[in-house]
C-alpha cells in the first residue's frame, strides 16, 4: 500500500475486530437447495407479524403510490407521526423521538452516552445487537445470567455496574425467553442505578403491560418501541424511543437529517389511522400463540416456555440440530438459538398463521415420537 495511506491499511487491520449482524441463510438460499419457489418458504424465524396480510398492505400501499412524490424529501411526515404516536401513547410530542428502526436508535444512544473509557450493562440471554453496537463502538458490555425462572436478578445486575458504567440495556419482553420483567424489578433498577436504563419493548403489544408513562417518573428511562413487530413493518425499518426531553433534546441533535424515508413514514401514519385493525391482528395472534403453545407442549420431550411476545422459546430430548435441520428440509425456518442457562441447547419459533403452525407441529410430532 502507498505509504501515504498507512493510516489507512492500520484503520483497515483494526476495523476486521468490528462485527457485522450477518444471517446464517436466506430464504432464497434454502429454496433454491430444496428446488422450491421462494414463496413455499415458511418463515418462522425472525418473528416477522404474519397476522397483518399482505393484502391490507398492498390496499394502503396503492394508496400511497397516488399520494406520495418521491422526488422531495420528508418534510411535515416526523411531525404527523410524531403527533397520531402522541395520541397513541398519551405522551408528550417532546418525548418521542423517530428512528430508522430501534437498532439506529441504540446506535444514537450510545454514540452519545459512552465516553471512550466507559461501560454498559445488559442480561443473558438477551438480544445480540446491544453487545454488538456497544463493542464496535469501541466500549464493554457485561452482562449478568437471568434467574432460572428467566426472572430478572436485579442485585446481579446491578452488582456489575462501576463508575464508569453509563448504560443498562434490558429487553422486556425479552428474546430470546419471551418474558415480560416484573414492573417492580424494572423500577428498582431505574431507582439505584446510576446511569441510563433503556428497556427495549419490541414486543410490548403481545405483553401485559408498557413501562412508556414512567418516563414521566424517572429521568434516566429510555422505551425503545417498533414499527416491526406488531405493526407488520420489518422491512420498512421503522422505530421510536421515548424518555425525558432532556435526554430526547441530546438525542435529536446528532441524528441525521431526513433519517427514514418519506414512503415508511407515511405508511407509519396510515397504520396508527387503523390501529384498530392493527389491534385485531394483535388479540388473534395471542389467542393461536396460546394454542400453539399448549399444542407445542403436548409433544413428548418436548419442554416450551410461555411468551408474551410473537415467538415461543423451546427445547427437546431430540438433538436439536436434527429437530432444525429436518424442518428446514420441510421448508420451515426456526432460529437455533443455542445454550439457554440450564436448559441446554433451545430453539425459537415465530407464531405464524395456524396453517403454518400445524406444518410445524405435525413435523416435530413425527420426529419427537419416533
Amino acid at each position: 500500500m502507498n505509504t501515504k495511506l498507512d493510516w489507512l491499511e492500520v484503520k483497515l487491520r483494526n476495523m476486521q475486530s468490528i462485527k457485522e449482524y450477518s444471517p446464517k441463510y436466506s430464504p432464497e438460499t434454502v429454496a433454491k437447495q430444496l428446488g422450491i419457489d421462494v414463496t413455499e418458504i415458511i418463515r418462522l424465524d425472525k418473528n416477522e407479524n404474519l397476522f397483518l396480510s399482505k393484502q391490507f398492505f398492498s390496499k394502503i400501499i396503492k394508496e400511497l403510490a397516488e399520494e406520495l412524490d418521491p422526488r422531495f424529501y420528508p418534510q411535515k411526515e416526523k411531525s404527523t407521526l410524531i403527533q397520531n404516536l402522541v395520541k397513541y401513547l398519551d405522551l408528550p410530542s417532546e418525548s418521542i423521538i423517530l428512528g430508522n428502526g430501534s437498532d439506529e436508535l441504540i446506535e444514537t444512544i450510545v454514540r452519545v452516552f459512552l465516553e471512550s473509557n466507559s461501560t454498559a450493562i445488559s442480561i443473558a440471554p438477551t438480544l445480540i445487537m446491544y453487545r454488538i453496537i456497544v463493542n464496535n463502538h469501541g466500549n464493554t458490555i457485561i452482562d449478568t445470567f437471568l434467574n432460572d425462572d428467566f426472572s430478572l436478578n436485579v442485585a446481579s445486575l446491578l452488582s456489575k455496574a462501576s463508575h464508569k458504567t453509563r448504560l443498562c440495556f434490558i429487553c422486556s419482553p425479552n428474546n430470546p425467553t419471551g418474558n415480560q420483567f416484573k414492573i417492580e424489578s424494572v423500577k428498582e433498577v431505574l431507582k439505584k442505578f446510576r446511569g441510563i436504563v433503556i428497556i427495549d419493548e419490541a414486543y410490548v403489544e403481545y405483553a401485559p403491560y408498557s413501562v412508556g408513562k414512567l418516563i414521566k417518573e424517572y429521568e434516566n428511562l429510555i422505551v425503545l418501541r417498533t414499527f416491526s413487530k406488531a405493526f407488520g413493518l420489518a422491512g420498512l425499518r421503522i422505530g421510536y424511543c421515548l424518555t425525558h426531553p432532556n435526554l430526547a433534546s441530546a438525542l435529536k441533535k446528532i441524528q441525521l437529517p431526513f433519517n427514514i424515508n418519506k414512503f415508511s413514514l407515511q405508511l407509519a401514519i396510515k397504520l396508527l389511522d387503523k390501529r384498530n385493525i392493527v389491534k385485531t391482528s394483535v388479540n388473534k395472534l395471542k389467542t393461536e400463540r396460546e394454542r400453539f403453545y399448549n399444542k407445542l407442549c403436548e409433544i413428548p420431550g418436548v419442554k416450551a416456555f410461555a411468551s408474551n411476545t410473537n415467538f415461543l422459546l423451546f427445547t427437546t430430548e431430540k438433538d436439536v440440530d436434527i429437530i432444525y435441520n429436518t424442518l428446514m428440509r420441510h421448508g420451515i425456518l426456526i432460529r437455533n438459538i443455542g445454550n439457554i442457562l440450564h436448559f441446554g441447547r433451545c430453539l425459537r419459533v415465530t407464531v405464524g398463521l395456524p396453517k403454518m403452525n400445524n406444518k410445524f407441529l405435525n413435523i416435530m410430532k413425527e420426529l419427537c415420537c419416533s
